[in-house]
């Protein structure tokens, strides 16, 4: 643990951000608003047991091995995707934490609640109560980061933000 400490010190000194490390995922989940998973982890790093009610977890990882969130997660949380056909298809493109969890019986397709763009544009709702757990699982849809990176791009130009870069 030598390692996230020294990191957590790092931030908490360098950004003055207080950063404190964990000793485990359980403990870094627990009382936890926001959870964001970023892992090539083969096993889960999010378990629906340590999610408080209320919780929204953001899931951004891949492993083709593994899956970084478990089906009860999935299976007690509101699902939004940025595209069912991309988070739904099989490997190497979809999300083994959604394919699973349909595929072992936790869920069925129909869990995916949403498309981000339907919340959005308002056509799907989003979290209904309070103690709704919510669940975004990103598998990266390329026109959508594109579309993304334009607007960034448009509004720093606008603002006179940032340095470009001749190629």
């Amino acid at each position: 643990m030598a390692r996230p400490r020294l990191f957590a010190a790092a931030l908490h000194r360098d950004v003055e951000l207080g950063a404190v490390a964990a000793d485990s995922y359980a403990d870094a989940i627990a009382g936890a608003d926001i959870v964001c998973a970023c892992t090539h982890s083969p096993e889960p790093v999010v378990r629906g047991a340590w999610l408080d009610p209320g919780t929204h977890v953001t899931s951004v990882g891949f492993n083709p091995e593994g899956r970084e969130v478990d089906a009860d997660a999935v299976a007690r949380a509101l699902v939004v995707v940025e595209s069912r056909t991309a988070a739904l298809a099989p490997y190497p493109s979809g999300s083994n934490d959604l394919v699973w969890a349909i595929r072992d019986g936790a869920v069925g397709e129909d869990h995916v609640h949403a498309e981000i763009g339907e919340l959005v544009s308002g056509t799907r709702p989003g979290r209904t109560s309070p103690d709704q757990i919510t669940l975004y699982k990103s598998v990266g849809v390329a026109a959508q980061d594109a579309a993304a990176a334009a607007l960034a791009l448009e509004t720093a130009r606008a603002r006179g933000l940032g340095t470009e870069i001749e190629i």
